[in-house]
């Protein structure tokens, strides 16, 4: 049975970066809409105007009028979908992460991240504070995110990617077990993911456990480099 898909991307990435996930979905026969986060992607909010709240608010917006919505977020996207779900919950059947931040109520992404010592993107981060954004080592973004993707979509990638607002990586999570803790989650893990790594990854499943999780022998953007594989598992997940 066909589902409807919502795909949330990660910190300096936008919807761009789903066109072959949401290619492959549609060939499947899911209805899939992909959308910007506020400051990202091609929307023009000045990023030190964003906050965590205005994420799940625009996924929200994107949920109006559609039901049974197996809702995706990649990176940072994970701690947008959970906003999200806890904002608005009645249709949204599923929530997966994709080698995203899967957290707990109380805690934020920085406090993840920062933990995650064998990262590479922790120190690669160039906050500015003044101007309310943070960016990312352009010159490591490689190593960082695309390790198994082709030199065309690295070349690609970095010609979109934007500054990311710093307010959301800061701002701790409030979830209920009465809005959010209702919804099934589903994980898929990066085994190669160099961003938040595969020991980052189990420490937030035992936090939070999930009812399903699947592996990918991938970097950090499965989107890119294992697309065919990820939409396998997302048509798995929706089906299941």
């Amino acid at each position: 049975m066909a589902q409807t898909f919502l795909l949330i991307h990660g910190a300096w990435h936008g919807a761009w970066c789903w066109w072959k996930v949401q290619a492959g979905l549609e060939a499947k026969g899911h209805r899939v809409k992909v959308i910007d986060l506020p400051g990202l992607g091609i929307d023009s909010t000045p990023p030190n105007q964003v906050t965590l709240d205005d994420y799940a608010a625009r996924i929200e917006q994107a949920l109006d009028g559609l039901q049974r919505v197996v809702l995706v977020g990649h990176s940072m996207g994970g701690i947008a979908i959970s906003a999200g779900a806890e904002r608005q919950p009645k249709p949204i059947a599923k929530l997966v992460y994709l080698s995203a931040f899967l957290l707990p109520s109380g805690r934020s992404l920085l406090d993840v991240a920062q933990a995650d010592t064998e990262s590479l993107a922790t120190p690669n981060l160039i906050p500015n504070p003044e101007r309310g954004f943070v960016d990312v080592n352009r010159a490591e973004v490689k190593n960082i995110f695309y390790g198994q993707c082709s030199t065309a979509e690295v070349a690609l990638a970095q010609s979109l990617l934007k500054v990311s607002p710093l307010a959301p990586f800061a701002t701790p999570l409030v979830l209920t077990d009465q809005r959010y803790g209702k919804i099934d989650r589903f994980y898929i893990k990066g085994l190669r993911d160099r961003a938040i790594t595969p020991k980052a990854q189990q420490q937030m499943l035992e936090d939070m456990p999930c009812k399903k999780v699947f592996e990918l022998d991938t970097d950090h953007s499965p989107f890119m480099s294992r697309a065919e594989e990820t939409v396998v598992l997302l048509d798995q997940i929706a089906r299941g």
